[in-house]
């Protein structure tokens, strides 16, 4: 028997290590009564979906509200070392304490099986009635997969956000854009407000036909702000910003040109949100930009060596993270490889890994990372030097020791991050 909150709340089956997608959503609701609905009373939820971009739209977002005086619930996923960070209000994470008394108050439901049946679905209840017992002004929910059922979509969002789509999870979520776009979709509320971006034409249609169908409105980020990039380093870009909110020149701390769109969502929000009658001038957005805190994309862990973390695990953050290594001018990289069982890596094997002086392969924690024989009966077609580890830190270890001061990469999936790794 499980008699720790924390260690059943890891009992439960958890879709991100075991595959799956048994969610029904109408039973989670039913579930949620047990606890007076709480998400029917949180205020102002701002829904993020999307295949790629989720977090940084909503780091941003979070960012420039909280320096313009709002209490900020923020909920994302996967974490990277402690369950405590994906339930955040202003930064600070829920607290062990907190996470258990929480946990302990559910748990007597959870067993029954009276609709949470999973760690996801146990776990965003926490984050609802944590946000609601710290009286956030808004809540900005990442949606855990797909959008249609998850549990995320139990809320009654005032703007409905979704990022880049693209290919992933494609064995639950379907492997036609079509299909995925759809479940995306899902997250578009009748008579409500749906902010994007302008996809690849077949995701696009999609959106357009699912908006028109709920007399939702839809806008198109893009359209509304044009930002250029005027600078580049590791740490971040400087971009220059014109359009609905204003004139801004900021420099935003998460390196990559993919982080336009992202800023551009997260700057058609606020704009929507100063149109309802919230205070936030361009002094505010631009320190929120500069203040925007997000790990483990392309993340500088050192400098000396330069070693860089980036949590690629699909083709676009894949292309993403090319770019940047381009970009950036970053040469003659020692990488450190693993990735789960269920991700499209074609694009890495074929762009980033031959570019790499040597490549040191690694399997996670996580239950469904491929073992790294595996990877190298793909790998080896397009790189010759390759070494096999036993651990992430083995291979971080191997790769600093053999790299003769070259930049190291580390890449493929959030669960290569380690606890040692401060943050």
């Amino acid at each position: 028997m499980n008699n720790k909150p924390q260690d059943f709340l890891h009992s439960l089956i958890d879709y991100e290590k075991t595959v799956g997608y048994d969610y029904d959503l109408e039973a989670y609701q039913r579930f949620l009564e047990h606890f007076d609905a709480p998400q029917k009373e949180l205020s102002n939820v701002i829904l993020i979906g999307g295949t790629k971009g989720k977090g940084s739209t909503a780091a941003i977002l979070s960012a420039c509200l909280i320096n313009g005086g709002y209490r900020v619930g923020l909920y994302s996923s996967p974490h990277l070392c402690r369950i405590n960070e994906r339930i955040r209000v202003n930064n600070k994470n829920i607290s062990d304490a907190e996470l258990e008394d929480y946990l302990t108050r559910i748990r007597p439901y959870v067993i029954t099986k009276k609709g949470a049946r999973s760690f996801f679905e146990a776990l965003t209840t926490v984050a609802f009635l944590h946000f609601l017992q710290k009286q956030v002004d808004f809540a900005i929910l990442e949606v855990g997969l797909g959008g249609r059922l998850d549990a995320t979509n139990a809320t009654h969002p005032l703007i409905s956000v979704i990022t880049r789509i693209g290919y992933d999870h494609t064995s639950l979520l379907g492997a036609r854009l079509s299909q995925i776009t759809n479940e995306k979709a899902g997250i578009i509320r009748e008579n409500g407000k749906l902010i994007t971006i302008h996809q690849r034409p077949d995701a696009e249609k999609i959106l357009k036909k699912v908006a028109k169908e709920r007399n939702s409105s839809i806008v198109f980020a893009d359209e509304q702000h044009d930002i250029k990039l005027t600078g580049r380093s590791l740490r971040g870009s400087n971009v220059s910003i014109t359009g609905r909110i204003g004139d801004i020149e900021a420099f935003l701390p998460l390196a990559g040109e993919h982080q336009i769109e992202n800023l551009s969502l997260a700057l058609t929000v606020l704009f929507d949100l100063k149109t309802m009658g919230y205070y936030l001038d361009l002094d505010t957005i631009k320190q929120g930009i500069e203040n925007t805190q997000l790990h483990g994309r392309f993340e500088v862990l050192s400098e000396k060596p330069l070693i860089i973390f980036d949590c690629a695990h699909n083709q676009d953050s894949f292309q993403a993270l090319d770019k940047n290594i381009q970009a950036l001018n970053i040469r003659d990289f020692c990488l450190v490889f693993g990735a789960n069982k269920d991700k499209d890596i074609s694009y890495c094997l074929k762009n980033i890994i031959p570019k790499a002086k040597e490549v040191f392969l690694a399997k996670s924690e996580n239950p469904r990372a491929v073992e790294p024989g595996d990877l190298l009966a793909r790998a080896k077609r397009y790189n010759s030097k390759i070494t096999i580890c036993n651990s992430v830190n083995e291979a971080v270890t191997a790769a600093n020791k053999n790299s003769e001061g070259r930049p190291i990469i580390i890449t493929g999936s959030f669960y290569l991050w380690q606890k040692e790794w401060k943050m």
